[in-house]
């Protein structure tokens, strides 16, 4: 069909971060042609019905390390059946690796085991050895970077020496720093200090919001004067916020993300869950909850990734010798959408422009990514809101053996995601095979905060 679509979407509620419209989505070649009503079936090889609901573009997860129990392929697919299309993955370099040399082996594996589009963050363990990597890298296509204010112990955190070293850098060459926010070593006095009290029932009290907040202090003042811009990941704290809030009334470009596990979850969880919900920030309060829900509404956090890290535990484990992380991916969609848009703390355009649009535009691969708009990569997820469904460890596709949400009934989920023109999962099936995802150069934004007001 020589003038015709390859594909069409047709009858779904097309949802985008500024409303939601009734149109079908032509496709051709892997690529949105055109959005309009009542497009003509005959023009189209194949017809997929969407009616009744809704029509998302894939999710971007910006957040993933496919270096425990998931590999990139296994964060592949996964994410795939959660709604995701394009992951970026943080490529660990520990101390005594090179960076550039993992950037590269981290790349070549995606190329060639990936079951969707993906990108690469460099995490550098060792800035010392490891910031004169930081130009290699960008030749390759990685642009953001990331570096620990935490784990002081683990041989892990970054001083402020090398945090400004690496930002002067990574601002040079027009890219972005991450970091995780905590302050390391007076957390590491404090769990000294607790050690020998229970120590789950001890752990908000060892990491308290109040030393996220003056880290994320220190990391926007240091990026300040290094003009350098500045993405804070996986922001718990409502006291975090307040140093955010105040960099983007002086116009700093300063980036935010949380993750369902800091919407949804708190420290009574991991009370009942023990090792398995120790995670880093730790889980914290309702009050933390309700915040982190209103700074997504007004814009003050631009993006939702789910920070997957899938370690091996038990729930008997030792507590305090039990690994941080645990996985989120694949359910980062329904948690939120359950939590948020079922619960009326959230509507659905800003949720689609927190897992989407917004985390499209701060890595460069808007509108390629991230929308679906003529001209934009073929890449959706038909919802079906109506959808019950109860989130079990049986129902998931990663190889932790557990998730934080056993139990949690959910009502909407994917029922089709399709990836530049082809299907990759349908329903309970996976349609796609590895190799065949792409990896994409990041191009870090050059927009201040609030993303939300930007029209699509």
């Amino acid at each position: 069909m020589k003038d015709g679509f390859d594909l069409l979407v047709k009858g779904g509620l097309v949802v985008g971060s500024q409303g939601i419209d009734g149109l079908d989505i032509a496709i051709k070649d892997g690529t949105i042609v055109k959005l309009a009503r009542d497009l003509d079936p005959n023009q189209a090889e194949e017809v997929i019905d969407a009616s009744g609901r809704y029509v998302l573009p894939g999710l971007l997860d910006v957040h993933v390390h496919p270096v425990y129990e998931d590999s990139i392929r296994d964060c592949s697919i996964l994410g795939a059946f959660g709604g995701i299309t394009t992951v970026i993955h943080y490529a660990y370099a520990r101390p005594g690796m090179e960076l550039a040399n993992t950037v590269r082996e981290f790349i070549d594996e995606g190329e060639g085991t990936s079951h969707t589009d993906f990108a690469i963050h460099g995490a550098m363990f060792d800035p010392e050895n490891q910031i004169k990597d930081i130009p290699k890298c960008f030749e390759m296509g990685v642009t953001s970077f990331k570096m620990f204010m935490t784990y002081a112990k683990l041989g892990w955190m970054t001083d402020d020496y090398h945090l400004a070293k690496a930002m002067d850098v990574i601002s040079q060459q027009g890219g972005l720093a991450m970091v995780h926010a905590e302050d390391g070593l007076s957390i590491d006095y404090l769990e000294d200090k607790f050690r020998s009290e229970p120590q789950k029932e001890v752990f908000l009290k060892v990491r308290p919001g109040i030393l996220e907040a003056d880290a994320t202090f220190r990391a926007i003042s240091i990026a300040r004067v290094m003009n350098c811009p500045l993405y804070i990941v996986h922001v718990s704290a409502r006291q975090a916020l307040g140093p955010i809030r105040d960099a983007r009334e002086q116009g700093q470009r300063v980036y935010t993300e949380t993750c369902p596990q800091y919407l949804c979850l708190t420290d009574r969880d991991l009370q009942e869950k023990g090792p398995l919900a120790k995670i880093g920030p730790p889980l914290r309060t309702t009050e933390d909850n309700d915040a982190l829900w209103a700074a997504l509404k007004t814009g003050l956090i631009d993006v939702i990734a789910s920070d997957h890290a899938p370690k091996a535990k038990k729930i008997d484990d030792d507590f305090f010798e039990a690994p941080f992380g645990s996985p989120s991916s694949e359910t980062m969609l329904a948690v939120t959408y359950q939590r948020g848009i079922n619960e009326g703390r959230l509507d659905l355009c800003t949720l689609v422009r927190a897992m989407s649009e917004s985390p499209a535009r701060i890595f460069g691969l808007y509108p390629r990514k991230g929308a679906l708009k003529e001209g934009s990569d073929a890449d959706l997820l038909v919802f079906d809101a109506s959808a019950r469904h109860r989130i079990s460890q049986g129902t998931q596709h990663s190889k932790a053996g557990y998730t934080l949400y056993e139990g949690m009934d959910c009502l909407g989920k994917p029922i089709m995601v399709m990836q530049r023109g082809k299907i990759i999962v349908d329903g309970d099936a996976l349609k796609s095979s590895k190799g065949q995802g792409n990896f994409l150069e990041t191009k870090i934004s050059d927009t201040p905060g609030h993303l939300s007001k930007l029209d699509g």
